[in-house]
């Protein structure tokens, strides 16, 4: 997920790691975390799939390294961004997806979202059969905290 994050953020600005990570806890914090640890090497894969480019330039005493995107990032992005998401997969990937939803013309954004939306009811129909299943066992006491995550999933 991190790789098209970071081509959308680069799409309009060029940036460094740094701004990278920062923008990352600014605006995905609350649902999504990348560590350096986990950003370099992701920016080191898309600038060597030629999806970035990279240039040093002084700032100061210190040289920094600007990443920029370039036509084949763009389109990589755009492919990613038109794709269907999954249904819950136990993170909010499609959050980030609906971040940059401003990319996308109206009616396929409208496609997305109503397919994001059918594919959840499928789930949630899923999990409603277990529990149906599950609420039919005896010593359903026994079972609380597993229960729960069901619950959870279904809320």
């Amino acid at each position: 997920m991190l790789e098209p994050l970071i081509l959308g953020m680069v799409l309009d600005n060029e940036l460094t790691g740094y701004d990278i990570k920062k923008y990352i806890e600014k605006n995905f914090g609350v649902f999504y975390k990348a560590s350096f640890g986990s950003l370099y090497p992701a920016l080191k894969r898309l600038t060597a799939r030629g999806f970035l480019t990279a240039v040093d330039k002084p700032i100061g005493n210190r040289q920094k390294t600007f990443y920029s995107i370039t036509e084949s990032g763009k389109t990589s992005f755009f492919e990613w961004l038109s794709t269907p998401a999954e249904t819950l997969d136990g993170t909010n990937n499609m959050l980030i997806k609906v971040f940059f939803f401003d990319r996308l013309a109206d009616d396929e954004r409208e496609i997305q979202l109503s397919a994001y939306e059918l594919k959840n009811v499928v789930y949630l129909n899923k999990l409603e059969t277990l529990e149906k299943k599950f609420s039919q066992m005896p010593n359903q006491e026994c079972f609380y905290y597993k229960l729960s995550t069901l619950y959870y999933g279904i809320s």
